[in-house]
C-alpha cells in the first residue's frame, strides 16, 4: 500500500526496482543492483511455467519494470506515479523473462 514514487527505495515510496531491492535485503543478505535493468544479471533464468514465489518478473524487451510474483499467478508490482504497491495480475503480454535469486 506504500505509494509509487520514481527513484523510490523504501521504507515508504518504491519504484518496482527499489521494491525488489528493498524487499530483497529485508529476506536476507542479498546484495541486488538498485535498477531492473542490472537487476536481470543476477539470480538463475526461470522459464514461466516453473515460477516460485519471490521469483523476480522482467517486463518489456529493456527489462525497464520489474516485480515479485506472489506464488498465484499474480505480482506485487510498483509500476507508476499515482499508484501504491499493489498485487495485480501478471502481464503476459509484456513479459520478457524471469529470475530466480539465490
Amino acid at each position: 500500500g506504500d505509494w509509487y514514487v520514481y527513484g523510490g527505495a523504501g521504507p515508504n515510496v518504491f519504484d518496482c526496482s527499489g521494491l525488489v531491492y528493498w524487499s530483497y535485503r529485508k529476506a536476507g543478505d542479498y546484495d541486488l543492483p538498485r535498477t531492473s535493468q542490472s537487476q536481470w544479471y543476477h539470480g538463475q533464468h526461470i522459464s514461466s511455467h516453473n515460477l516460485r514465489p519471490g521469483d523476480l518478473l522482467f517486463f518489456y524487451s529493456g527489462r525497464t519494470h520489474v516485480a515479485i510474483y506472489d506464488g498465484h499467478g499474480d505480482m506485487l508490482s510498483a509500476d507508476h506515479t499515482g499508484t501504491k504497491v499493489h498485487v495485480e495480475k501478471i502481464w503476459w503480454f509484456a513479459y520478457d523473462g524471469a529470475r530466480r535469486i539465490t
